[in-house]
């Protein structure tokens, strides 16, 4: 790295929290409960399998919709299967309201994930969080995680700068942050949010194990790829005092 580190953008699902452990569950139970409501139970599978879900392995596939889609463009995609669903104007919404209520229920945090922001902050590293989700779940989350005081900037996919692997969120905390993108690390777990990172001209692109992609997936786009967040710190240089 030609400049020193002096902020870190996470993606949230998989990176921050598990996501087979949080979201993959959550999809399947909304899906199930979609289908009860249109009296056509046996259309959840269909829904699942066609944005990204391996029923055979109980998975969400690397680089799916499900894996890194936004709400909308999952909507559209269920919808477009099954035009009895309701209109996008109302089902967007109820996707997003089922999302953020179970995902809370069942968050899976990464590790002690306020002790590791605090030893950023005590760098003097500035932190934000870039989702394909929406900007509210995102702060209920980060709430929920015990890093609503430790985060400096937080968007989602619904926040105006586009979304990823778009690097209008990315560059918007560096703006927000009085940062160059050479001075800031993306981090995440799906290719959208490395292309993010490299689309932006980060600093420092790093993958992480903890959500849908092999490191197979990710090694392409990354300048490394970790296990889980806890193992950042000693990539990052120390920031100039």
């Amino acid at each position: 790295m030609s400049a020193p580190i002096r902020g870190i953008v996470f993606d949230k699902d998989g990176t921050l929290i598990h996501f087979d452990r949080t979201w993959t569950p959550v999809f399947v139970e909304s899906a199930e409960a979609l289908a009860e409501q249109i009296g056509q139970p046996e259309m959840a599978a269909a829904w699942l399998e066609a944005t990204g879900y391996d029923g055979a392995t109980g998975r969400v596939l690397a680089g799916s919709d499900l894996a890194s889609g936004t709400t909308d463009v999952l909507a559209a995609r269920w919808r477009a299967i099954s035009p009895e669903l309701p209109t996008l104007d109302r089902l967007i919404p109820w996707l997003d309201g089922f999302w953020e209520r179970r995902v809370l229920e069942l968050l899976a945090p990464v590790g002690d994930l306020p002790a590791l922001f605090d030893h950023f902050i005590d760098r003097g590293l500035r932190l934000g969080v870039a989702t394909n989700d929406t900007e509210q779940a995102a702060h209920s989350t980060i709430r929920q995680l015990g890093l609503t005081d430790r985060v400096d900037f937080v968007a989602g996919y619904d926040s105006g700068h586009g979304a990823k692997p778009g690097p209008g969120m990315i560059l918007a905390f560096c703006t927000s942050m009085g940062m160059a993108p050479g001075e800031v690390v993306m981090i995440g777990d799906s290719p959208a949010d490395l292309s993010a990172g490299r689309a932006a001209g980060c600093g420092r692109v790093v993958g992480v194990l903890t959500g849908t992609s092999t490191a197979a997936v990710l090694s392409p786009l990354a300048d490394v790829v970790l296990d889980d967040i806890h193992a950042l710190p000693g990539l990052l240089q120390p920031a100039p005092a």
